[in-house]
């Protein structure tokens, strides 16, 4: 049995019609208050306001914190965030008057935007420690990616609250109604009704490490995303897992573009028996929720991960950890500038002064069937397993492959096992016949060479 939309409850509709009289008759939607103690009447008393703000685990002191508040309507809770220490940005869609005369009348120092949910990024904004979303998710057309713009400016927990059609979550309840036109109160800006465990699962989806239940009352809900892994003990003795490559799942490479639906696949080694509760991915130490994991008939463990919104163009630290051993060591990943094509995230190799011996070469294969013959296929990647006597992790910048004497690019540096590398790379557009392959690092002379063999298909 599905639920009984709320949507066309008599009462609620009742309800919507009295607030839209209210501002036609220009109350305020919130009551505000006055530095002198004078409170200005509206349609929800302070005591409500101030109530429902104390539910949430939003400090007291707020001093050298920022805090973003969508929808801020009349702005009660950004005068009172302000209140309490904090920088304060206030955005709505429209422009309430009494927000601003209030502004004036208080001397306050928040910074008032009229912009759309799509105009909200960290580049526009910058990045906050608290994020106020209260009762604007429903009347969004595009519910996820608006989640996805809150998270992209979060760096600590986000305050969701949306209208809701049940009371509690329930996972064999995760869904939501669409509002074609006026189903919602009459009014034709309430698109959607969420269940509680689908408002959940698409904070998860956007990208929030941690999304808590707090509340549901009268058909409004309250979640608590967070862009953290809360703190666990480590077991005594256990070791953390052993980090081999973080990479993209459609190129095999370490390169992802902005405002594109990509996902990163990290493989690692860990001596545990895991499942996807007791693996935290992070990305310059913020949560990443992971989608899928698996471990592979070879030994090792692979879970993969959306790329989450608000990382800028440059290098990235990826690692991963379980609630038993820690935290790995990181590897990295790139993101491209807006717009820009994938060839410009190529990474130059930094020659240094020769200090250490040739890398040895332990493998070179065909990763497609474990041969040194190459036809062409879109699934053949070249795979060079090696050591190296130099000191510290290598990366793109590092090594250097050499075809025929002349620099071969790069997809990836990974660590298949401890003390030992691999490079990966494409070798598209090789002419047929036999190839002389060579490796150094950055501070190494060439390894000796090693013969593969190209058949072109095509």
């Amino acid at each position: 049995m599905g639920i009984e939309s709320a949507a066309r409850n008599p009462e609620f509709q009742r309800l919507i019609r009295l607030q839209t009289e209210a501002f036609a008759n220009s109350t305020p939607y919130h009551s505000l208050e006055l530095l002198d103690g004078t409170e200005i009447a509206g349609l929800i008393p302070v005591a409500n306001l101030r109530a429902r703000l104390n539910a949430w685990p939003l400090p007291h002191d707020l001093r050298g914190k920022r805090v973003l508040d969508i929808g801020a309507a009349s702005g009660w809770n950004s005068f009172e965030c302000e209140r309490r220490g904090a920088e304060v940005v206030a955005i709505d869609c429209v422009e309430y008057e009494e927000l601003i005369a209030v502004k004036r009348m208080r001397d306050s120092k928040v910074e008032y935007v009229i912009a759309e949910i799509e105009e909200i990024t960290p580049e526009r904004f910058g990045f906050f420690d608290y994020v106020l979303f209260f009762g604007v998710f429903y009347h969004l057309r595009h519910p996820l990616l608006a989640l996805e713009n809150v998270c992209a400016v979060t760096r600590g927990m986000a305050f969701i609250e949306s209208y809701v059609i049940d009371d509690a979550p329930d996972p064999e309840r995760c869904y939501m109604e669409f509002y074609e036109t006026g189903e919602l109160g009459g009014q034709i800006d309430n698109w959607c009704g969420p269940t509680l465990s689908c408002l959940m699962a698409m904070a998860r989806a956007a990208g929030f490490a941690r999304v808590d239940f707090m509340y549901a009352e009268a058909r409004r809900g309250g979640v608590l995303a967070q862009r953290r892994w809360e703190s666990f003990a480590l077991a005594a003795g256990a070791k953390p897992p052993f980090l081999c490559s973080a990479l993209n799942n459609r190129h095999d490479d370490i390169v992802f573009q902005l405002r594109k639906d990509e996902y990163v696949v990290l493989a690692f080694f860990d001596d545990g028996n895991l499942t996807r509760d007791d693996v935290f991915v992070e990305i310059d130490r913020l949560g990443v929720p992971s989608i899928a994991m698996l471990k592979h008939p070879a030994g090792h463990w692979q879970v993969n991960v959306k790329v989450p919104p608000g990382l800028g163009p440059g290098d990235h630290d990826v690692r991963v950890g379980t609630k038993r051993g820690g935290f790995s060591e990181t590897v990295r990943i790139r993101m491209l500038p807006t717009g820009a094509e994938r060839r410009y995230g190529a990474t130059p190799f930094i020659r240094e002064v020769v200090r250490v011996d040739a890398p040895q070469l332990v493998l070179v294969e065909n990763k497609r069937d474990h041969s040194t013959l190459f036809r062409g296929y879109r699934s053949e990647m070249l795979a060079v397993r090696f050591t190296h006597g130099e000191e510290g992790p290598l990366d793109l910048s590092k090594v250097q492959l050499s075809m025929d004497g002349n620099p071969w690019p790069l997809l990836s540096v990974e660590r298949p096992e401890p003390g030992c590398w691999q490079i990966n790379a494409k070798l598209t557009g090789l002419a047929g016949g036999r190839h002389e392959l060579r490796l150094r690092t950055a501070a190494s002379p060439f390894s000796e060479s090693v013969m593969i063999e190209s058949d072109p298909m095509f």
